[in-house]
């Protein structure tokens, strides 16, 4: 199934309370469209399954094969699944997806904030979602992409300057008047509590 934007944000609070909508909805319509049977093999082909049992029984012919499969609305990895606790199958779930998501999100942004800060840390735990890496995501447009997206769901007003580019700050600290902007945005009203995007 294919999930719209609203369908998407409403799944995310659901199932990953703990990451703001803004930060993960972007993510998933970068990363499929909101199709919860998307299939990406890594350097291979683009799929899309007919059910969740085709999705599964190709991604174990591929996963046997040697490749990488990325799975699900949030194309979670295959190399998570093991140390996530789940099977090829409970990935392809539109929840269990977005919770595994979350779980990869916060523990890139723990390693991110060791290095960035503001929405430059946000931008590095994209990158390392997509290349597990800090800063590969953003050479290969990934990061700009999410961005873009979030841009243009009225997320974010514009794309932030992806760092190490020529629009890019010199410094990482952003003035008092960007800095109070990023923080509405780092700080998400999820709850009646702040929640913080990452934890």
């Amino acid at each position: 199934m294919i999930h719209a934007i609203a369908a998407i944000t409403m799944l995310a609070q659901q199932c990953a309370p703990e990451i703001a909508t803004e930060a993960v909805v972007p993510l998933v319509v970068t990363e499929s469209g909101g199709d919860d049977l998307a299939i990406n093999i890594n350097k291979g082909p683009r799929v899309r399954a007919a059910s969740i049992a085709d999705g599964a029984a190709l991604v174990r012919r591929y996963m046997a094969a040697g490749y990488t499969v990325d799975v699900g609305l949030a194309q979670v990895n295959s190399a998570n699944f093991a140390r996530l606790g789940v099977t090829v199958e409970q990935a392809f779930d539109p929840c269990t997806n977005l919770r595994l998501a979350s779980s990869i999100l916060r523990a890139g942004y723990g390693l991110a904030i060791q290095h960035y800060t503001g929405l430059d840390a946000i931008s590095a735990t994209y990158s390392l979602y997509n290349t597990g890496t800090l800063t590969r995501g953003f050479h290969n447009g990934y990061v700009g992409r999410v961005w873009s997206a979030a841009s243009g769901m009225g997320t974010i007003q514009t794309p932030p300057p992806i760092p190490g580019s020529a629009s890019a700050p010199t410094a990482t600290p952003a003035s008092a008047k960007q800095g109070i902007a990023e923080a509405s945005w780092v700080v998400g009203q999820i709850d009646p509590s702040a929640v913080q995007v990452f934890k």
